[in-house]
């Protein structure tokens, strides 16, 4: 009787067995017959933060990808850029029989199975199985279910059949999510530490991997990941990972993960801690280390061009720009320091004359998160910062800088002006009433001259030179000798190089090269160069802008652009009512701009009056080209040949030995007899052109 009892139940317990056996059997081809093609594994895309370099190769900005409706941070990592005592923290803490199993733990699978009898479903991973659960499988990441479970033992093992267990690892640390919106190691090192992977501690990589279970709550609770470091040091010394003597110093590191105030003893337990900022560990979309207006210009490039898919969709680019770090930091310093008319913003920009790269700008400098830049889309008249352009309109016309204008009043018909009559005037409100030199009329920033000039060059010639120059120019109108334009500081930067390249316009360059994470480049600048003036006029142009500086002494009105030991050139400007005030100047290595203003274009005010440019301006621009420019060449440029100097009285034009020196075309040199005038205009002029709106101009 008990021989067959034992055998009936010997049977039973087979058929148990070999029920369970079936029935997970039939589990497991049912969990398994649509798994994901491991193939697709090769063609897997992750997302990337794209990186922005400086010109000297360091690190400019991250631009955050997006990933499931969200932006994050990663940046893809080989294991050979992540410090080996992280990486053994992080082996050890998730999987540290890792190089021994074949993508399944026995030891772990046997827990887990245990665990989901009593009905917890965690448990069990690897490596292997997170780099499948936060790739193949993130729709089921979150699932807490035994088909998730059989799917990632089932793909663990094929993905250990392809891959090396170093291509596994270096896929888990580029995959796993460490909270926040930090994904991979990189991002996680910036995001708890302010470090690069490669400079990441033992105790830092412990910290980090005792995060990765639940990186959002245990981000909150310190004192709890400080026991479980503590106690995985002590296993790590058991096991034979690390020394004691390592563990105690890791131990002992004064950890402070970022948005913690903490307080340690001498022997690394920790007295205080305290979450005073729970957002310092979330990386900006826009993380810019320097320069945010130029960061963001850049960013609106890579958008334009490769489109939004492409930048944020895949990223990973990586982004050389044009910025030369110490010069953006000489532009920040000058802004800060900047005495700036009440409710005003600057913009400031540096750029190479010879290929119109963007070396430093400064977008504003008044608010917090502003993304307005007002270095490129500041569209603003220029005031009396168009005049070089005038007068060289003239010189190519065959003047010289010895032609003589008439500063005599002169008027418009202009029905939107009281009596439908406009009337320029000099920025003081007088005239001479007498011709004098076009370089003496600029040296004092005469309205009248100008308006002279363009008159007797053609308003339509002068105005499509303004056009090739980078100005707006809506119509060839008289106002458009003194500032009806309009112009940013940046382009206004690009066509005051044409002064000292040899005549070129250049066009504004801020990306040298883009590459994808392969290395692929997808894009290389060429600088582009207009010509806009031959060399001979370009250089007398030069020689206009330098007498601007230095001709009238201490009453120059560009004194405060001097800068000792460098020659530099340049014009001020200012418009109706103060409400634009400029300096662009030029020097050897740099063309630069410096604009003053308000968002909302009203009247600048300062201590109660109207300011000047001429007071404004050029002390910003030097401090900046001072700093910028420091232990480089300063010298004068050499005029091209069929120019020649001669030294004239600045008013007359008449050769004088106690005049001022200037370059004039062989051929044109200037006799005792007066210097030929510019062509006589009739007075009143009419205006054929349907309204006038002047902008005023002065200094």
């Amino acid at each position: 009787m008990a021989v067959r009892l034992a055998r009936l139940l010997l049977w039973g317990l087979l058929g148990a067995v070999l029920g369970g056996a079936g029935a997970l059997g039939y589990l497991v081809y049912a969990y398994t017959r649509d798994l994901p093609d491991l193939s697709a594994f090769e063609r897997l895309r992750l997302t990337a933060t794209t990186t922005l370099y400086a010109r000297d190769g360091s690190t400019l900005a991250l631009l955050a990808s997006v990933e499931d409706g969200r932006a994050i941070n990663r940046s893809l990592v080989r294991l050979s850029e992540v410090s080996p005592a992280a990486l053994a923290a992080i082996v050890f803490s998730e999987d540290r029989r890792f190089y021994s199993h074949y993508g399944v733990d026995p030891v772990r699978l046997l827990g887990a199975l245990y665990a989901v009898l009593t009905g917890d479903l965690q448990g069990g991973s690897t490596i292997t199985t997170q780099v499948i659960k936060n790739t193949l499988l993130k729709e089921l990441a979150q699932a807490r279910t035994l088909e998730r479970k059989v799917k990632e033992w089932v793909l663990a093992l094929e993905l250990e059949r392809r891959y090396t267990k170093a291509e596994i690892l270096e896929m888990y640390l580029n995959v796993v999510p460490w909270g926040g919106n930090a994904v991979g190691i990189r991002a996680a090192a910036e995001a708890y530490f302010g470090k690069d992977p490669a400079a990441l501690t033992l105790a830092e990589g412990l910290y980090l991997a005792s995060l990765i279970p639940a990186p959002n709550a245990r981000y909150q609770d310190l004192e709890g990941v400080r026991r479980r470091m503590r106690r995985v040091l002590d296993e790590m010394v058991r096991e034979g990972w690390i020394t004691e003597a390592l563990a105690e110093r890791a131990w002992k590191e004064p950890l402070k993960p970022r948005g913690w105030e903490v307080r340690y003893d001498e022997e690394g337990n920790l007295l205080e801690a305290r979450l005073v900022d729970p957002e310092a560990r979330i990386l900006r979309s826009v993380d810019y280390r320097l320069a945010p207006h130029f960061v963001l210009e850049v960013r609106r490039f890579l958008e334009e061009r490769f489109g939004k898919e492409k930048v944020y969709g895949e990223g990973g680019l990586r982004v050389y720009t044009t910025l030369d770090p110490r010069m953006q930091e000489a532009a920040e310093k000058a802004a800060r320091a900047a005495r700036l008319p009440e409710g005003a913003d600057l913009a400031i920009v540096g750029l190479d004359p010879e290929t119109g790269e963007v070396l430093a700008m400064v977008g504003g400098v008044r608010r917090e998160n502003d993304e307005y830049n007002r270095a490129t889309r500041a569209l603003r008249n220029p005031g009396s910062a168009v005049k070089p352009f005038v007068y060289a309109t003239a010189l190519e016309a065959g003047w010289t800088q010895v032609t003589l204008v008439p500063d005599r009043p002169m008027e418009f018909k202009d029905p939107s002006q009281p009596g439908g009559v406009w009337r320029p005037k000099n920025f003081s409100g007088t005239f001479l009433n007498r011709e004098i030199t076009v370089r003496y009329a600029l040296d004092l920033s005469l309205n009248l001259p100008a308006v002279y000039t363009a008159q007797a060059v053609g308003l339509d010639r002068v105005a499509a030179k303004l056009g090739q120059a980078g100005f707006a120019v809506r119509y060839a109108v008289p106002a458009i000798a003194i500032g009806g334009a309009s112009i940013t500081p940046v382009d206004l930067a690009a066509a005051y190089a044409a002064f000292v390249n040899g005549g070129y316009r250049v066009a504004p360059l801020l990306v040298l090269r883009v590459e994808d994470q392969a290395g692929r480049v997808l894009y290389q600048a060429a600088p582009h160069r207009t010509r806009l003036f031959s060399p001979e006029v370009a250089y007398q142009g030069w020689d206009l802008l330098k007498g601007y500086v230095y001709d009238l002494g201490e009453k120059g009105l560009a004194k405060g652009a001097r800068i000792p030991g460098r020659v530099v050139g340049g014009k001020t400007g200012t418009t109706n009512e103060a409400r634009d005030l400029w300096f662009a100047g030029v020097t050897r290595g740099l063309s630069a701009v410096v604009w003053v203003g308000r968002d909302d274009n009203e009247p600048l005010r300062m201590g109660g009056r109207e300011p000047s440019s001429s007071v404004v301006n050029p002390p910003i621009w030097r401090d900046f080209v001072a700093e910028a420019l420091k232990g480089r060449p300063g010298g004068d440029f050499p005029p091209p040949s069929g120019l020649v100097p001669v030294r004239v009285d600045l008013e007359t034009g008449l050769p004088s030995e106690k005049g001022v020196v200037v370059y004039v075309p062989e051929g044109k040199v200037p006799s005792g007899r007066p210097p030929e005038e510019s062509p006589a205009l009739p007075l009143p002029l009419p205006l054929p052109l349907p309204l006038l709106t002047p902008p005023g101009g002065g200094l």
